[in-house]
């Protein structure tokens, strides 16, 4: 009888010197929003009459840009602060799941100081779905008067 209160003692005992026991270095699987994003690069040029200022903001979004007589929707947007030099890179980081088949993409750029509008992209810069780059692209800002 003493034998059988110990052997669940012992197979546990036992069981923990096999080596299959983690002991704690089970290495974690990454998240799954972590494990599905994807990333967009390319760059921004411009030309301005005179030096950006040095609050000036730069916007560069990934829009759906399929249906005509909505709003676009924003599927990516990195802000970039402090400007610098043309041409600056960029990096827009989405989610493959948010882009729908057979729709238009497009990636847009702004540059302000504050409420102040200082160039923008004047041409579409189509990207991923139907028609676009996979990227890096270029997108080209132009000033505004």
């Amino acid at each position: 009888m003493r034998l059988l209160k110990l052997l669940p003692v012992a197979a546990v005992l036992v069981i923990s010197g096999c080596g299959w026991w983690p002991h704690g270095k089970v290495s974690k699987p990454a998240p799954v929003s972590q494990a599905l994003v994807r990333s967009l690069t390319g760059i921004v040029v411009y030309d301005l009459p005179q030096a950006v200022p040095a609050d000036a903001v730069l916007e560069v979004s990934l829009s759906d840009v399929s249906r005509q007589d909505a709003p676009a929707r924003v599927i990516a947007k990195e802000r970039i602060a402090p400007v610098g030099a043309s041409p600056v890179d960029f990096q827009l980081v989405y989610d493959p799941g948010d882009l729908a088949q057979g729709v238009d993409f497009a990636v847009s750029a702004r540059l302000q100081q504050g409420d102040h509008l200082l160039a923008i992209n004047d041409e579409r810069v189509s990207v991923l779905g139907r028609s676009g780059e996979q990227g890096p692209v270029r997108v080209r800002l132009r000033a505004v008067p």
